[in-house]
């Protein structure tokens, strides 16, 4: 039997500018399993950045998101626009 490299969420520890994956922590099919050791893993490592993804979508991060801009047309536009994933 080989062993599992893909599973349907992810927890990721990154590095300290938030660029690139320091550590894959765990990965599950369960959602609620994923969720639990996401807070897990929160709690385990306070000061880690830690994100919970479903392939490439992050469902939950524990940091918060810098929020800069940058010109596109003539408007500002946010680069983060999803405050409501940063976990309080």
């Amino acid at each position: 039997m080989k062993t599992r490299t893909y599973f349907a969420f992810r927890i990721d520890v990154w590095d300290d500018a938030g660029d690139n994956i320091f550590e894959h922590v765990v990965g599950s099919e369960d959602f609620e399993v994923a969720v639990a050791a996401y807070f897990a893993a929160c709690q385990r490592w306070p000061k880690a950045k830690i994100t919970l993804r479903q392939g490439a979508r992050v469902v939950k991060r524990n940091w918060r998101c810098i929020i800069s801009s940058r010109r596109v047309f003539g408007n500002v536009r946010p680069l983060c626009t999803d405050p409501w994933l940063v976990s309080e």
